[in-house]
């Protein structure tokens, strides 16, 4: 992954962390509004993987399929959110292994 790749999906991070906090509010009080919020997150999670070169976590097909039928569903949210902390992980472990 090329330095202006790692910039790009640490900022695209970031705006999963204010997402993130936003969603959790929205499931909490019942906002419908968190359905556009969720395919919003989906998308970026995808643009993040394009550009991390498809570094993708275990069973990554199943459970996107699931996220995106359930996007109503609180576990889907979690499941999300279990997503972006895996692929976090595994770029960092690409780019450890790429710089040695």
């Amino acid at each position: 992954m090329s330095k202006y790749n790692f910039i790009d999906v640490g900022r695209k991070f970031a705006e999963w962390d204010l997402l993130k906090e936003k969603l959790a509010m929205l499931f909490r009080i019942e906002d419908e509004s968190r359905y556009n919020m969720m395919e919003h997150s989906i998308l970026l999670l995808m643009k993040i993987l394009e550009d991390s070169e498809e570094v993708k976590p275990i069973n990554f097909s199943e459970r996107l399929e699931f996220i995106e039928k359930n996007t109503h569903n609180y576990t889907s949210f979690r499941q999300l959110e279990e997503l972006f902390k895996e692929t976090k992980k595994k770029i960092a472990v690409k780019r450890i292994m790429d710089n040695k």
